[in-house]
């Protein structure tokens, strides 16, 4: 028994002061660099913002815990104003040039408003994090009050067994509840409920729900808890409905914005490149094309996703014990295992493919930045391996620092999903008055085809073999079943029905059915969004592995054989001596010395512009789908640049191919036979 009430002591630890010792870490964290430039400014001037401003700020600052007041915010806000106006003035004091002094003043504008709405841009990331675990904190809570109907320990069990802002919040709540802000726990959740109900009125409604059940009859008090869940999991459902029926427009935006914009640039840039060579320079169509553009779908994307409702929280793989660290990937040789940096393998990729590229337009430069100087598929194709290489590197990067940890993360996943029919068969056969150990055998039997059987199998193996009790088979630190199924929620589960245990078996068997059909309706749950998002995402998948790299691939082949054209047009006219007096001045806007873009080079913006579009659209994927999963962000990125950018690179040079020589011929033709 020494192990297991060690087991239940730590537990009981666990519950009752680990969350005071995480919110006193978190409240001595270093200050965030917007809270270290607000303190300063505001030491330096005071401001004060308007009611309106000041209350705005005040509700964000206060929800968010910064430590921060808004008359620091507002002296943030003037002097970035007043220092980019001054520099605004020194550069044309300097330079004499109005466009770019009011291109730093804009800035300036820009930052400001940054500043500005950071404390209210901030809550609502913090609400879209928090929302992701109020599902589960409510469960926590719903199942503790059921065993005990005691408010302090529920808060403090579901504060121990969530994480994120929301884990941290909670902390809080009862860290003032410890130093006798409120009275009673009850005071503390009403004040909370008030908090949150602007925020999420569903979550508000549960915890108000919970609340009232402790003064209920058990009869009464069990519905009413039963009632908390289904509130939090309907006002769940209506709302992705209604996420997922608004979420049309925004796709249909970003197709014409990521997609339609630019290609329609695109056929318009190598005219403009020709005919408004002063005007049209290639710095302004990287500007245009790989900054100002995704900069703009990502600001409509993140606008977009603080909209997102409430969805459930990431899976935890952080105790799996073959998790390799950040940014690396294991391999085995023998016995050992080491682990391997995706950064110095992904550049080593990059490279390999850029070698010849870059040895070959360094030495014939003109190549890529002079289209009077030719071009053909060879020009093309090395300009193409340089997107290549970019695009390469970095989904490489993405997949070799992901896919080992998306492989662990959809075990944990599927392990999760069959926890809830193991869960209700143990429960059910305990229930029944069988012992321990025999319902631990014939559950066993029930789901042996499903992989947490093994959990069951080996808590059943330590028990009979090494005498252990039932909280022993679990969690021993050196034979516990539960080492081997590396899932937090599993483990908060199973340590509570333990816990429950010290209660009799009647009342764990109890909680085990409670608690799997909770988890079915939340699987169902889950299930019904992804349903009514599956459109959107579909769309946007498809756009990002086949629409966008095809029809980029099509308009750089198209500005190919456009550029090519009109430089023939324009060297054939110089060549003509009675027009040398036209073009010194222009014929038909063909400047005499201005070279137009050259194919390379459009290609590389273009190519870039592909690359960065494609990582946005598949974070915009996996953030409407999966939340702020950076694994699956990450490689499903990897996995879209990789597909994309083949595609891209055969459909550029296939059509350039088919079309770009016969097309130029016949240029030539009828020039040397017509205008001749």
């Amino acid at each position: 028994m020494g192990n297991v009430e060690n087991n239940r002591q730590d537990y009981e630890s666990l519950i009752l002061s680990r969350d005071y010792k995480i919110y006193r870490k978190e409240r001595r964290k270093r200050l965030s660099w917007y809270e270290s430039l607000a303190l300063f400014c505001g030491r330096i001037l005071d401001v004060s913002p308007d009611k309106g401003t000041e209350k705005e700020l005040n509700a964000a600052i206060n929800f968010t815990g910064m430590s921060i007041k808004p008359k620091d915010v507002m002296a943030l806000v003037v002097l970035t104003f007043i220092f980019f106006s001054m520099l605004s003035a020194i550069i044309f004091s300097l330079t004499f040039s109005i466009s770019l002094a009011l291109l730093f003043l804009m800035l300036g504008i820009g930052m400001g408003y940054y500043f500005l709405k950071y404390p209210v841009n901030l809550l609502k990331s913090y609400r879209i994090k928090a929302s992701s675990e109020v599902v589960l904190a409510v469960l926590y809570m719903v199942v503790s009050m059921r065993v005990s109907p005691n408010l302090e320990r529920a808060l403090r069990f579901a504060a121990s067994n969530i994480s994120g802002p929301l884990a941290w919040d909670m902390r809080r709540m009862l860290w003032d509840i410890e130093m006798g802000k409120y009275y009673s726990a009850n005071d503390a959740l009403t004040d909370y409920i008030a908090k949150w109900k602007p925020e999420n009125e569903e979550f508000a409604e549960a915890l108000r729900l919970i609340r009232d059940s402790q003064y209920e009859t058990p009869e009464s008090a069990e519905k009413t808890l039963n009632e908390a869940l289904n509130v939090i999991l309907d006002g769940t459902k209506t709302r992705m409905k209604h996420y997922a029926q608004e979420l049309r427009t925004p796709v249909m935006v970003i197709h014409m914005m990521g997609i339609m914009l630019p290609v329609l640039g695109s056929i318009i840039a190598p005219m403009a490149a020709i005919f408004l060579a002063d005007i049209a320079r290639p710095e302004y169509f990287i500007i245009s094309y790989n900054v100002i553009l995704p900069v703009s779908v990502m600001w409509f994307i993140n606008t977009t996703l603080k909209k997102r409702p409430t969805t459930f929280s990431e899976v935890d793989i952080s105790a799996h014990p073959e998790l390799p660290p950040e940014n690396t990937f294991s391999l085995t040789l023998g016995k050992k295992r080491i682990f391997i940096p995706s950064l110095p393998l992904s550049l080593l990729i990059t490279f390999l493919i850029l070698l010849f590229p870059i040895y070959y337009f360094s030495s014939h430069p003109a190549m890529l930045f002079s289209a009077e100087k030719g071009t053909n598929i060879l020009t093309l194709s090395l300009s193409l391996l340089i997107t290549l290489g970019i695009g390469f590197g970095i989904g490489c990067y993405f997949l070799l620092s992901t896919f080992q940890r998306i492989k662990i993360q959809r075990s944990v996943q599927e392990t999760e999903s069959e926890f809830e029919l193991a869960l209700f068969q143990l429960g059910n056969r305990i229930s029944a008055g069988t012992p321990t150990e025999l319902a631990l055998e014939k559950s066993i039997n029930d789901i042996k085809d499903l992989n947490i059987a093994g959990l069951f199998s080996r808590t059943l193996k330590n028990i009979r073999s090494l005498g252990m009790t039932f909280g022993e088979a679990l969690f021993d630190p050196k034979y516990g079943a539960i080492n081997y199924y590396p899932s937090m929620m599993i483990r908060n589960i199973m340590y509570m029905i333990v816990d429950i245990t010290k209660q009799g078996f009647r009342y764990a068997a109890d909680a085990m059915l409670t608690i799997s059909r909770y988890l079915r309706t939340i699987r169902e749950t889950q299930e019904y969004i992804r349903d009514m998002l599956s459109e959107s995402v579909s769309s946007m998948t498809f756009q990002a592995y086949f629409l966008t790299p095809m029809v980029t691939g099509l308009i750089v082949s198209l500005s190919h054989v456009i550029i090519t054209i009109l430089t023939i047009l324009t060297q054939k006219i110089k060549s003509m001596s009675g027009y040398a007096s036209i073009s010194e001045v222009g014929m038909l806007g063909i400047t005499g010395n201005a070279l137009p873009i050259s194919p390379q080079l459009f290609q590389l913006i273009a190519g870039i512009y592909l690359i960065e579009i494609i990582i946005v659209l598949a974070f915009f994927v996996t953030k409407i789908t999966e939340g702020e999963n950076k694994t699956y962000q990450w490689y499903l990125a990897g996995k879209m640049l990789l597909v994309a950018l083949v595609m891209y690179m055969l459909i550029t040079l296939l059509s350039t191919s088919l079309f770009g020589g016969i097309i130029e011929q016949a240029v030539k033709n009828m020039i040397g036979g017509k205008i001749l």
